[in-house]
């Protein structure tokens, strides 16, 4: 099935208020999840780093404070959530992100720019994950470090309860986004999907870690 960029924008913006703050009342699992991201990035002063679907730029803004003289981009489909991302980093004080609107399956950046890169959140909602996993390994330096993190299929209630929500209140059309409300399994990741997509794009290591109900891949080129 074809799907509707378009639409999928609008989709997009009509939820980043609520996604904004719903996640901003559910941020005990950064407490966990973003120590753990950013021991495993490790991003430097003068490096390139990469936020990939960066949403309200959470990750962007914790990694632009403590590289401040790193190169980060934020890349969003939806000027909504860019325009959250930006007055966010603003109030953080981190004017040295740069926020643009990109598509996570055809990153608007040549082969081999990046130092490291971080996805949270949104390989789930790509309809062709398989081709965003080949432009992550596609846009990092060689020996560059990828981290994706997704809720853990069947065992992140929080993120499955936000979904359902989603849907009752119309946000999330099925036929849009390829899939019906019975197969909501589909939208989530499994260990087993994790490795197997990663190492078949290219990647020479693949490490995965649980952490607070979510799957985190650590992936090096």
């Amino acid at each position: 099935m074809t799907i509707d960029k378009e639409a999928t924008i609008k989709c997009y913006d009509a939820l980043a208020p609520f996604y904004t703050f719903f996640r901003a009342k559910t941020l005990r699992s950064d407490r966990e999840i973003m120590p753990f991201v950013l021991k495993a990035l490790m991003p430097a002063d003068g490096e390139r780093v990469l936020d990939a679907g960066t949403g309200p730029g959470v990750y962007a803004i914790k990694i632009a404070g403590q590289a401040r003289n790193a190169d980060i981009h934020a890349v969003d489909l939806s000027p909504a959530f860019l325009k959250i991302a930006r007055a966010n980093a603003r109030k953080a004080g981190c004017g040295h992100i740069r926020f643009d609107q990109g598509d996570i399956e055809n990153l608007p950046f040549e082969a081999d720019r990046f130092d490291k890169l971080v996805c949270a959140g949104a390989l789930e909602a790509v309809p062709n994950r398989e081709k965003a996993a080949r432009e992550f390994h596609r846009v990092l330096k060689p020996g560059g470090t990828a981290v994706i993190i997704e809720p853990d299929q069947g065992r992140n209630i929080r993120d499955r309860a936000f979904l359902f929500l989603l849907y009752g209140i119309g946000l999330i059309r099925p036929k849009m986004r390829g899939f019906g409300v019975t197969d909501i399994k589909r939208y989530y990741l499994n260990k087993h999907d994790f490795r197997a997509l990663f190492a078949g794009s290219g990647f020479s290591r693949v490490e995965l870690y649980d952490r607070r109900g979510s799957i985190c891949a650590v992936c090096v080129k």
